[in-house]
């Protein structure tokens, strides 16, 4: 079986939680909206990691 879909998922969500956490972190520490824009591009990579994820489980789980 080839795990791509599996750890392209997985590295999408990882992508996106770290770019959240940045973003949350600079708003804090600087006050600037501007990581608005940023935490909206990342929830968007989590937003297509998450369903990958959820597809390559399926495809895994049919297999078997």
């Amino acid at each position: 079986m080839n795990p791509k879909l599996l750890y392209s998922g997985i590295a999408l969500m990882s992508a996106g939680v770290v770019g959240i956490l940045f973003a949350v972190v600079m708003e804090v520490a600087t006050g600037e909206p501007i990581y608005w824009l940023v935490m909206k591009i990342t929830a968007g990579v989590f937003g297509v990691g998450g369903p990958l994820f959820g597809l390559a489980i399926a495809r895994r789980a049919r297999k078997s």
